[in-house]
Parts: C-alpha cells; sequence; structure tokens
C-alpha cells in the first residue's frame, strides 16, 4: 500500500489527468494550482510519515475498541491525544474482498485531519474529502481530487463521497487514538520496526538507476496482555455453562475511560474471581439444513 501511495502522489495530479484524458492547458488556473499544490503537499507529508501495519488480530482488538470509545462519547477527546509521530500512515490486511482501505492521519496542535485512501484491483483510489477534527466538531473539506472531478463533469456528489469515507475516517482515527494510548502500556501492543523495501528490491532499483525512499514500516501485533484483552473479549475464558462464572476466575476486558486531566486512560485487562484460570477452545458449525 504504502508503496502504491509514494508512486502515485509522485506522479499527481498528471496521472489522473491522463486517466481522465484531461489536457493541463483545459484547467481553470486556479483549479490546476490546487491540484499542483495539494501533489506537493502529500509528497511532504508521505516522506515524513511513519507508517503502520497493524495485524490482522490487532486490527480486531482495535476496532472493538474504537467502536467503544465512540460508544461512550471519547472520540469528542481524540485531540487531547498526542499521537507518537505528526504524520501516521495506518494499513490493514488486504481483505478477500472488497476495497482495502488506508488512513493518513496528521495532527497540528489539537487539529486532527484524516484522509481515507482506497485500493482494489482496479488500482488506487485517492481521498474526495478531507475530516478535519477539533474536539467534538468535525468539518469536512473537499480536496483537490473531488473539485477535479466535478470540474470533469463526473457524477460525484459530496453525499457520495462522505457515505464511502466517513465512517472509516472516524474508525481509522478511534484506531490511531487507541494504538497511540496503548503503545503506553506493556504487553497490550508489541512494536516491530522494519524496512519497507526489502534488500532485495532496493538492489534492484539501484541496479535500474532509480532510488527507493528510505522508509521503515512499524508492524504492529498483540501483546500478551492484548491476546488476552481479545480473550476476555470473544469470551473464550468463560466458565463452562451451569458452572458460576463470577467465581471462576477468568479474564475481564480493558476499556478506555475519561480521566480527571479531561484526556482519556486505559484500564488493563485483568483478572477476576477464584481459582486458576482454565484455557478453553470453542469450536463452532453450523448445521446444513
Amino acid at each position: 500500500m504504502i508503496a502504491n501511495l509514494l508512486n502515485f502522489y509522485e506522479l499527481y495530479p498528471d496521472i489522473l489527468l491522463r486517466l481522465r484524458s484531461i489536457n493541463r492547458a483545459s484547467l481553470a488556473p486556479d483549479l490546476l494550482e490546487s491540484l499542483d499544490f495539494h501533489g506537493q503537499r502529500q509528497r511532504e507529508i508521505f516522506d515524513i510519515a511513519q507508517v503502520y501495519q497493524i495485524d490482522e488480530r490487532a486490527e480486531v482488538m482495535l476496532n472493538n475498541l474504537s467502536a467503544q470509545m465512540q460508544k461512550d462519547g471519547l472520540d469528542s477527546m481524540f485531540c487531547n491525544v498526542r499521537l507518537p509521530f505528526p504524520a501516521m500512515l495506518l494499513t490493514v490486511p488486504e481483505p478477500k474482498v472488497g476495497d482495502w482501505p488506508a488512513a493518513l492521519i496528521t495532527q497540528d496542535d489539537d487539529t486532527l485531519y484524516t484522509q481515507i485512501y482506497l485500493a482494489n484491483k482496479g488500482g488506487l483510489f485517492p481521498n474526495l474529502l478531507v475530516f478535519r477534527s477539533q474536539g467534538a466538531s468535525v468539518d469536512i473539506l473537499h480536496s483537490p481530487t473531488f473539485a477535479l472531478a466535478q470540474a470533469n463533469g463526473e457524477d460525484v456528489t459530496e453525499e457520495a463521497a462522505i457515505k464511502q469515507e466517513k465512517n472509516l475516517c472516524f474508525s481509522f482515527l478511534a484506531m490511531a487514538v487507541g494504538m497511540s494510548i496503548l503503545f503506553e502500556h506493556k504487553a497490550m501492543l508489541e512494536k516491530e520496526e522494519v524496512p519497507a523495501y526489502p534488500r532485495a528490491e532496493r538492489r534492484r532499483a539501484q541496479k535500474s538507476g532509480r532510488t527507493l525512499p528510505n522508509k521503515s514500516i512499524i508492524k504492529v501485533r498483540l501483546g500478551e496482555l492484548g491476546k488476552h484483552q481479545v480473550e476476555a473479549t470473544d469470551g473464550v475464558s468463560r466458565a463452562n455453562e451451569g458452572e458460576s462464572s463470577k467465581r471462576r476466575a477468568h479474564w475481564v476486558q480493558g476499556h478506555f475511560m475519561r480521566n480527571r486531566a479531561g484526556g482519556i486512560s486505559w484500564r488493563n485487562p485483568h483478572i477476576r474471581g477464584a481459582g486458576p484460570i482454565l484455557k478453553q477452545e470453542r469450536h463452532i458449525s453450523f448445521d446444513e439444513e
């Protein structure tokens, strides 16, 4: 995903103009200036952005916590959380079907900006909107890509763009905030920094006269406590039916909560009840009619 995005914005906006058979001279000067500036700015942001590659199990846990944060109304406090980097690109495992989303999140003081990208077999689809979050206020800004689509007479509406990007925006934003908080708690999440481009690919690029960006990826997976969080969420450690789960020792989910300073705190998953933890394995099957 990161390689596709870097390549796309290295050629932006000309790559879009070629795909749409649009001549630069046919565009209004202010729109062309906006497109060129957007491409340059995006390249600058991607140059400094830290890339996070979240694995499947960590994604499930973070999505569950993200939904709970929004349900508890903690999303109005996201801007109070300091992200580990001023620009973060969050990527998740590619789904077997459907679009593959990613999000670029930048932080400027108490304001967060989120952009959503989608990829599939047809190619990469840049964001049409930019979501600006400040406290409980969320403003929706049009990207130059959206302006180009409208100027080209394409059937693109703000309503359709919002429907496509809004839910993903808040899901990724909550994931970024939750991940940033959990990084401060030992054993919830583990990080491993690796080069974005394997050595063999770098050598091939050098031989062909190309220089690949010096980027790294932080792979994110569950730590030991994170695994227990998923265990508690899934109910794997519940006592057998007919026995008192309140008395038997079991893992209880951790959760985010408001703190007295007006921020978001995290309480680790913990054991409740008496006796040893009994590991259980569940098998789910569906009877054919």
